[in-house]
């Protein structure tokens, strides 16, 4: 018998209310990405999740999507292809690179219950930092109220003040793997130095 059948089987023993945290947890992986172990009201789906993995994995073969988790961050992410894929512009690309860089900086900080915190304006420094190039006002709102909704950060905030802080969340490391991090910068960096060549 194929083993995602006989996984999928499992979903006949969960009782009522198991049924409705199963199909709370698809919608939650499937619309936004991630259930983070660390965020309070995320932290009793996660771990019915992990008890349940078995029974997630097949699922989501079945639409040929993955989970991806990484327990000792408390994330679990959802990996799908084609048209189930998020697209992001190249600022907020740019951002996600710049999140992942920060988050390294602070990852020691990271802890069950807390996540690294950094302002606007260490964000906004960066970013002009790494991409040689000032992000107006109006597109850092666009991009932070973005990644927020892409649950890779919180904002602590709403008037966007340099002192606002930002929580970093565990899934940014999941979003964009280190290789593609070192990939990135390389890229960025050698755009900067080409265009200093070229002078």
């Amino acid at each position: 018998m194929n083993q995602d059948i006989e996984a999928l089987s499992r979903i006949q023993n969960l009782t009522t209310d198991e049924f409705d945290r199963f199909k709370t947890a698809t919608r939650m992986l499937t619309s936004k990405t991630f259930i983070i172990r660390g965020v309070e009201k995320e932290r009793e789906l996660y771990q019915f999740v992990i008890r349940n993995i078995a029974l997630f994995d097949a699922w989501f073969s079945c639409m040929d999507a993955s989970l991806v988790r990484d327990e000792s961050m408390g994330v679990i992410a959802f990996r799908g292809s084609g048209n189930t894929r998020l697209f992001l512009s190249r600022e907020e690309i740019c951002a996600v690179l710049v999140l992942r860089l920060l988050y390294e900086d602070k990852k020691l900080e990271v802890s069950l219950t807390a996540f690294p915190v950094i302002t606007i304006a260490d964000f906004q420094q960066k970013y002009n930092a790494i991409t040689s190039e000032e992000i107006k006002k109006t597109a850092l709102i666009n991009v932070l109220r973005r990644l927020s909704s892409c649950k890779l950060i919180a904002l602590e905030t709403q008037d966007y003040d340099p002192e606002g802080r930002i929580q970093l969340y565990p899934s940014i490391p999941l979003s964009i793997g280190r290789d593609a991090l070192d990939e990135a910068v390389t890229l960025l960096r050698d755009k900067d130095s080409g265009g200093e060549d070229r002078e």
